[in-house]
């Protein structure tokens, strides 16, 4: 590990916004792929594949190679406020029973066992989709 050392502000910020602007089209992409799935049987992809699928491109494979279910969703990748969410983290219940996208500041994708199908949902449904409690999580994918 090396440490760098900066001049002068300007190129901290420059590089801050850089970093985080790369994220964000990185997290609109994986918004986009999740979107598209939106509608499509319960079936055909539970709560984990739709994760699985957008952050790796693959339902059955992920995470460095391994099967990903919802509860390990809660190991990996870094923990979010909520309040700093993007479209592409992943939300996933306290209890690892049940996960999910972020596809807006304001919308969830997840797949409904109520409804059989996946689903967009207001944030604000949060609550009922994850009645334990739930984390933001911030998960480098691969596509």
């Amino acid at each position: 590990m090396g440490i760098i050392i900066f001049k002068n502000m300007k190129t901290l910020v420059v590089l801050a916004l850089f970093v985080a602007v790369a994220f964000c089209q990185d997290g609109m992409k994986y918004a986009k792929r999740a979107e598209s799935l939106v509608g499509r049987s319960r079936g055909e992809y539970v709560c984990n594949q739709v994760n699985n699928w957008v952050l790796f491109g693959k339902k059955d494979t992920s995470y460095q190679g391994r099967y990903m279910l919802a509860d390990q969703y809660l190991n990996v990748g870094q923990r979010i406020p909520d309040a700093q969410r993007q479209p592409g983290d992943v939300i996933v219940g306290l209890n690892g029973a049940h996960c999910g996208m972020i596809a807006s500041d304001k919308s969830i994708i997840h797949s409904s066992s109520s409804k059989y199908r996946v689903v967009k949902v207001p944030f604000s449904q949060a609550q009922w989709v994850f009645p334990a409690g739930w984390h933001i999580k911030r998960v480098k994918g691969t596509v």
